[in-house]
């Protein structure tokens, strides 16, 4: 991979100084590493993380304390560092709130996605937990693919500061994962995040994702339903859904508009991508589908 030329905002907004640190660890190296620090990092499925944090120019692993969370390539799903980069771009620019993250290269080159975790700040030298938990922490229950985002919605209501505003915040992310083809958004990929002032809100989205791309044999458009379901979605469904979630329907076609209106400008960005020429062709015509769906 070429490494990617980031300015010295973005560097800075993820490390706090404008450096472009070091990974010294190689793509075979990964699951060793997390078997090292078990207990201390997250393995969810068939892609291990491990957890980071910055020591001079290097990012190291670290079982307590990290800051950083890093995501390699998996033999199971092909370029997926590439695809979660360029989704969580592809959200961003469409207004959503989302977690800092960066494509960077591991000591063989390799490519690897980092992201800055939301629920860590910097004290001086130490480093502070804030409260963060996810819905299906909230919810309880075996299955994380369980339920509605009607579901998110009522518990939004129940704890969030200014609910309102994340029931919009809810809805965009929603519609997002639809126009992407992410349907693997299940109820551990939306959490509430207790800020320093003590705010309840929705946590800065990740684990955004074209699962579509990957799985090209997906039965579902989206984990959780809308409105009972979760295929053969139009824009009537989501507009449907705004209504539930007490969403004004000027606000609601207004955000559906503007997503539909990225089209051109999310085509650029799968052309201009890291994903091989193969993907970029099948990112794209999963998006423009789903976007004349938005659209009409």
């Amino acid at each position: 991979m070429t490494p990617i030329d980031y300015d010295g905002k973005t560097l800075r907004k993820m490390f706090g100084k404008p450096i472009r640190p070091t990974i010294p660890i190689k793509s075979g190296e990964i699951a060793g590493e997390a078997q090292k620090m078990a207990g201390g990092l997250s393995i969810s499925g068939v892609q291990p993380k491990l957890s980071l944090r910055l020591d001079g120019g290097q990012l190291v692993p670290v079982a307590r304390g990290g800051r950083f969370i890093l995501k390699p390539q998996t033999p199971a799903f092909r370029e997926l560092p590439q695809n979660e980069y360029l989704c969580m771009r592809m959200g961003r620019r469409f207004g959503l709130h989302t977690a800092p993250c960066l494509l960077l290269e591991l000591a063989d080159g390799e490519p690897a996605y980092l992201v800055k975790r939301f629920d860590r700040i910097a004290k001086g030298r130490r480093v502070e937990k804030l409260a963060c938990e996810d819905m299906h922490q909230i919810l309880g229950g075996p299955d994380k693919y369980a339920g509605s985002h009607e579901q998110i919605a009522r518990v939004i209501d129940e704890y969030c500061t200014f609910a309102p505003l994340e029931c919009q915040r809810l809805f965009e992310l929603t519609i997002f994962n639809f126009a992407v083809g992410n349907g693997d958004a299940h109820r551990k990929n939306f959490s509430l995040l207790t800020g320093e002032d003590g705010t309840v809100a929705l946590s800065p989205a990740y684990d955004l994702v074209s699962s579509r791309l990957v799985i090209p044999g997906e039965q579902e458009e989206l984990a959780l339903t809308v409105g009972g379901r979760r295929s053969r979605l139009r824009r009537e469904d989501f507009l449907a859904l705004a209504g539930r979630l007490g969403i004004a329907p000027e606000y609601a076609v207004r955000k559906l508009d503007e997503l539909v209106a990225l089209r051109n400008e999310y085509q650029g960005m799968i052309a201009g991508s890291e994903l091989s020429a193969d993907l970029r062709v099948r990112l794209a015509e999963i998006v423009g589908e789903r976007l004349d769906r938005l659209g009409s």
